[in-house]
This record gives structure tokens, sequence and C-alpha cells, in this order.
């Protein structure tokens, strides 16, 4: 299977470098792993870039995933001030109420009932006025958003209970075909989508991408447990961006 590699990103087999490198990493997200399960068990509060953020069981923890530190490291970098934001997939709320410490007008969505409870609880915990909708992908969303910001699952499986719907993007990647057949909508020509991948997804959601007319352009990246974590820009295929 083509998979995403190194600083690259693009398609294609690893190198002996990048497999070697790959295969430790796994061997350090193995031990990682049952740590993540006990944070898990129960409901926690962390500190998370300033903010007070409570995360029931049930509900995907921005402490522990590196995907959603990269994220709200990029946010903070834009210019949010009176800026309409989108975050598709809110979980506890992280990004979106980083967003909205900066200023911009933030919008979050959910699939999951108990994660749009709990983004709401934590923006009302930390002073924040944002919007929570209980929508799957953009089913329930009105208009176009300066800034769009997506944290998809992307394992190829169908989920079975809320908190899959973090992780699992349908085994035929339905979750990737539909955000991007709706995605259009709610973007003006100005709009900057921000979406998240780690190093070795399947090169699927990029080919999915492009036949509804989109490229995954490289904006930031980071290495944790010498694993690669991107955040992409999503633009219209031929389109440039400035950093």
């Amino acid at each position: 299977m083509q998979i995403y590699v190194g600083a690259s990103a693009r398609p294609g087999l690893p190198t002996r470098a990048q497999s070697l490198r790959r295969r430790v990493s796994g061997h350090l997200q193995a031990a990682y792993r049952p740590y993540i399960k006990w944070w898990m068990s129960r409901q926690r509060t962390t500190r998370f870039r300033g903010l007070r953020i409570t995360v029931p069981v049930g509900v995907f923890p921005p402490r522990l995933f590196f995907s959603t530190k990269l994220v709200c490291r990029t946010v903070t970098r834009l210019a949010l001030t009176d800026k309409s934001f989108v975050e598709v997939g809110c979980g506890s709320g992280a990004v979106s109420l980083v967003a909205a410490t900066g200023g911009a007008h933030v919008t979050a969505l959910d699939i999951s009932d108990l994660a749009c409870t709990t983004t709401q609880r934590n923006a009302e915990a930390n002073g924040l006025t944002i919007t929570v909708i209980e929508s799957d992908l953009f089913a329930k969303l009105e208009g176009t958003f300066d800034i769009v910001a997506i944290t998809p699952p992307f394992f190829r499986h169908d989920p079975a209970t809320q908190l899959d719907h973090a992780f699992h993007a349908g085994a035929n990647f339905e979750y990737f075909q539909r955000l991007f057949a709706d995605l259009g909508e709610h973007l003006s020509d100005t709009s900057v989508v921000l979406l998240s991948l780690a190093e070795g997804c399947d090169t699927d959601i990029g080919r999915i991408a492009a036949e509804h007319g989109y490229e995954l352009q490289i904006y930031r990246r980071w290495m944790v447990l010498l694993q690669w974590t991107y955040v992409f820009k999503v633009v219209r295929s031929g389109a440039q961006f400035s950093s």
C-alpha cells in the first residue's frame, strides 16, 4: 500500500531509512498506547494553551494526540480577529477555544452529542462564546467561513461508537468522500482550509481530494515519537498559497 512518507508527504513507497524510522516509531507508539488507554479511562481536566479543558470518557482528548496540538499551534499564527472560523470534529473544543481566544467568531461541529456538550461547557468555563452544532460533517452547517480547521479520522474502518468517529473514517473512506464533496459550499475565494494528517496515512485520502478538485499542500509539520504530523492547506487544484 502506498502511504504518505517523510518530509515530502508525497505518495510512494518508503525508503529504507524511512522504513527503519517508522518501525522504531511504531514501537514507541505501542509503548505510548497503555498510557493513552489509562488517561482516557476516566474524566480528566487539563490545562491546554492556557485554557482549562475538561475531557469526559468518550471524547477525544487533545492533550494526548499531537495532531490537535499542531493544529492549535498553526491556528494561533493566523489572523483571527473577527474572522469566521469553523472546526469540523471539535471533540472537547480545544481548537475552537484557541481560535475564539484569538478573536475569531467560532462555530464548532461534531457528530457526537457528548462532544458538543463538552465543547459548550469548556467554552463557558473559559469565558468564551462559540456556536456549537451537532452535525454529521456539514449536514447542518450554513454559510461560508474564512477559516476551516479539520482534524479528521483517518483509519479505514467503520465507526461503531461515538468516539470511533474521531478515529475511523469508514471502510471505504466515506468520511473523506463526503468531506471533499461538500466542503466547497462553505468556502469563499479567500477561505483558508487546514487539514491534519499523520505520516503513514493512506494516499487514497489525497486521491479522493483530487477527485473533488483539491490538492493537499504541506503548511506545517512536527515530528514526535519519530513520526511526522502534518497540517495541510487544502487548495483548489492548481492553486498556490503564500505562507
